[in-house]
């Protein structure tokens, strides 16, 4: 789980300039001979590799920049702070990162442009964003940034702060209201109605945050009645190139692609990625344990929020939380029993998306439920944007307005983790859920960090994970590339990933048959080659997998009897390539059988194939 070095391969990324003299710096002119003005205020970093300047103290505003930048989604975030001029004469250079300029290094449309061209669903969900950044600008006084025209910016289906401005007089909500009812002439025809009430009652006062933010929900829920969106999940792991074990787990479970073999209930509206930590006898049953209990208690919540008239999402939020500390108490109670102290105590992290149906009707709202550093990451046909932050300590020093992210990581426990489900009480445990709408075909990925580590998602977003959207390929084949592309790439650590693509078109039929058959053929094969090697898994298994399963683990022993059915080992749907595979298989049953197990045990094709595919309980009877 510790991060390793930093990727050596940096993309150059974009800064906004913050208080630059424009004439006195103009395109192509270095600041400080380090930065390169591009055009206005964008620059680039010359010297990517070198830490970035920054004063001894911070100022209040800076410290205001660095508490918000949690919320990346929409937020830039501090990255330099330059000192320009003689000591008497001196002015400040603020340097933002995560700003909303395209991949031309052009500035995104305002949001008064893109509102223009916006869909019915993409313009409310516009204005919803808006509301629900008015609170935590609210408590650093930074609220007025969202009644100035230039700095909220669109980019795809999010809103992205270009920089922030302090308030120098008292602002109310109802100022935007007043902002907004300019633009009822371009309101889609669909909601051109109720969202000129919504402005005039806005700008009267007649809505607080929340209330406002509940009305936009609503017509949310309104406009989707009409329209078709189709949900599919799948999802892969692996031990990777350098662990004997995988700690890994993820829902829907490698087992069970099969759409039809998952509960109704969670069906397309929920994936899971866990990695566990603690070591073998540990992370693998952390990990394990929380997706049975995740998908267990998710499979009644969802069936209660299908059901209940009065579903909020505030509700729903609350009840999503207690689930995640449910799971964090049943491994502190395992750990606890094992009287297991400091590092070997077991746990895991969570990253999990789900998308309920309120009152039974359809929704384009995900909630995701984040601890630990398994990542999500939203992909449209435009951006590709990491929807959560690592719990770790450099995002804590960061968002505690400490120190700049770029300083924060370098300290030598800034991969560290903070927090992890199982390993303490629940009222030490903060469990983050984030809310947020799609109006656009998209792709979720939840992935540990097997993948993520070194930037590895975004130098293969374009060739991997972009074409899943434009084309309709397989979303188990999609996993295997990723999969694959992460043992390329990375492979110190198991692999674990999981897809949700989300597509505002009526069910294929025929795709979804075509992917159910290859699900399918997939499972026989995998029979058809156990069979060869005398090897009966207890359970139907996708090609390519073994159960390892450790019934003799001291971990397992002393779990409650209803959890005992959860593996020790984690099952690898990915397996890495063999071209030889039914020889070697051959080769060590026939050495067995002549108890020549030991000369076939000096081919070292033979002993990497026996320690990534033999069951656990196995090997120790091969020499």
């Amino acid at each position: 789980m510790e991060k390793q070095e930093q990727a050596t391969v940096v993309e150059q990324q974009y800064l906004w300039a913050v208080g630059l003299d424009t004439e006195a710096f103009p395109p192509e002119s270095l600041i400080g001979d380090r930065y390169r003005v591009l055009s206005s205020q964008i620059v680039v970093d010359t010297d990517a590799f070198s830490l970035p300047e920054l004063p001894l103290e911070f100022q209040t505003y800076v410290v205001s920049y660095l508490k918000l930048s949690r919320l990346s989604l929409h937020l830039p975030r501090p990255y330099g702070l330059l000192l320009i001029g003689e000591e008497l004469n001196l002015s400040e250079v603020f340097l933002l990162e995560n700003v909303p300029i395209d991949r031309q290094g052009k500035l995104c449309p305002t949001l008064a442009e893109a509102w223009a061209e916006a869909s019915a669903l993409r313009q409310i969900n516009l204005l919803w964003q808006v509301l629900n950044l008015w609170q935590p600008l609210a408590e650093q006084n930074m609220a007025r940034t969202l009644i100035d025209f230039k700095l909220v910016r669109v980019d795809g289906m999010w809103v992205r702060l270009l920089e922030l401005q302090a308030d120098v007089a008292a602002v109310h909500i109802s100022q935007l209201g007043d902002i907004w009812v300019q633009w009822l002439d371009l309101a889609k025809p669909e909601i051109a109605e109720p969202i000129a009430e919504f402005f005039y009652s806005l700008g009267r006062g007649e809505y607080d945050i929340n209330s406002a933010i509940a009305y936009l929900d609503q017509m949310t829920l309104k406009v989707m009645e009409n329209q078709p969106l189709t949900v599919r999940v799948a999802s892969a792991s692996d031990v990777g190139q350098q662990r004997e074990h995988n700690e890994d787990a993820c829902y829907p479970d490698v087992k069970r692609q099969k759409r039809s073999e998952q509960a109704d209930s969670l069906r397309d509206r929920l994936a899971i990625v866990c990695d566990g930590l603690g070591g073998h006898e540990g992370g693998e049953v952390a990990s394990s344990l929380a997706i049975k209990t995740l998908e267990q208690q998710l499979k009644t919540l969802l069936q209660q929020a299908e059901n209940d008239p009065d579903f909020s999402a505030q509700g729903f939020i609350a009840q999503l939380e207690m689930v995640a500390r449910v799971v964090n108490n049943q491994i502190v109670a395992i750990n606890d029993q094992q009287q297991r102290q400091a590092q070997q105590r077991m746990g895991t992290t969570l990253v999990m998306a789900v998308m309920p149906r309120p009152n039974g009707k359809m929704s384009n709202e995900v909630y995701v439920v984040h601890v630990g550093d398994s990542r999500l990451y939203c992909v449209t046909k435009d951006n590709l944007r990491q929807v959560t932050l690592d719990d770790d300590v450099a995002t804590r020093e960061t968002t505690l307005g400490y120190n700049f992210y770029a300083y924060s990581s370098q300290r030598i426990d800034g991969g560290a983790l903070i927090q992890a489900l199982g390993t303490r009480s629940s009222d030490m445990l903060i469990p983050r859920v984030q809310r947020f709408f799609i109006d656009e075909d998209c792709l979720l990925l939840l992935c540990s960090d097997g993948l993520s580590d070194f930037d590895r998602v975004e130098q293969i977003c374009d060739r991997y994970l972009m074409p899943v959207l434009s084309e309709k390929k397989h979303l188990d084949r999609s996993c295997q590339d990723l999969i694959d592309q992460a043992n390329e790439l990375n492979g110190h650590d198991n692999i674990t990933v999981a897809l949700m693509r989300c597509r505002f078109a009526p069910i294929d039929p025929q795709e979804d048959q075509v992917s159910e058959n290859d699900v399918l053929t997939s499972i026989n094969t995998a029979e058809e080659e156990a069979d060869t090697e005398d090897i009966q898994p207890e359970t139907e298994e996708p090609a390519g997998t073994l159960a390892l399963t450790s019934p003799d683990s001291p971990a397992s022993e002393e779990i409650e009897p209803e959890l005992k059915d959860i593996d020790s080992a984690k099952t690898e749907f990915a397996v890495p390539k063999q071209t030889n595979s039914a020889f070697i298989i051959i080769l060590i049953l026939v050495a067995l059988i002549l108890g020549s197990g030991l000369a076939a045990m000096q081919f070292p094709q033979v002993k990497d194939w026996v320690r990534q595919n033999l069951p656990v309980s196995l090997q120790r009877f091969v020499p």
